[in-house]
């Protein structure tokens, strides 16, 4: 894969970094997802990727499977790469109307310089809680819930917080809202979540 272009792009309700790339996807495949969404999967040079399901990239990637072509990726909150499912980038790469978009590498911020993160504290009996921090990893902050947040206080020894992802305050409120509705960690006795940012449950 040989990356000729990084653009930059509102979607979702925030500015998104996409890498195009010059290659040769070997094999395109359509599948459904654990949490029933459809899915894209392309293998290149033995590595798969895979992104949500747009019909004209899907269309595109198997009218060109086998020959010399590109590859739209989005740069995750975790950093590693994911298909792009956004058609307008894909058609203005196409077209070669992508330069107005295009962003120096320099340009981007650096995931563990981000604004905000996404955190996970696990205890003891592999119970978890998932949130979101606007600031540094190294200012002192717990967590908003307050149950875990006294437990913590109580028995420090019994916790162990891990860094999931970094980027802008509206990724990571993003990303953590998505990552409780998946995992469906408000109705799970093995999370101490009670909010999914979007009602309280």
């Amino acid at each position: 894969m040989k990356l000729v272009n990084t653009i930059t792009k509102f979607v979702a309700g925030s500015n998104k970094y996409f890498d195009i790339f010059e290659c040769k996807v070997d094999e395109v495949e359509a599948y459904t997802s654990a949490s029933d969404k459809l899915m894209i999967k392309v293998t290149i040079d033995g590595t798969e990727y895979s992104g949500l399901h747009n019909k004209w990239v899907y269309d595109f990637l198997c009218e060109n499977e086998g020959t010399d072509s590109f590859v739209v990726m989005w740069r995750a909150p975790k950093g590693d790469h994911m298909l792009a499912y956004v058609k307008d980038i894909w058609v203005n790469h196409l077209e070669g109307n992508d330069k107005n978009e295009a962003i120096k590498e320099e340009d981007i911020p650096s995931r563990e310089e981000g604004e905000a993160f996404v955190y996970m504290w696990v205890d003891q009996d592999d119970k978890k809680y998932i949130g979101k921090h606007k600031g540094s990893t190294s200012d002192g902050y717990i967590c908003s819930s307050e149950k875990v947040l006294e437990e913590i206080e109580n028995n420090p020894a019994n916790f162990t917080r891990t860094i999931l992802a970094y980027g802008t305050d509206e990724e990571m409120l993003e990303l953590e809202t998505m990552l409780i509705m998946q995992l469906k960690a408000t109705r799970s006795g093995m999370y101490y979540n009670l909010s999914n940012n979007l009602r309280k449950d």
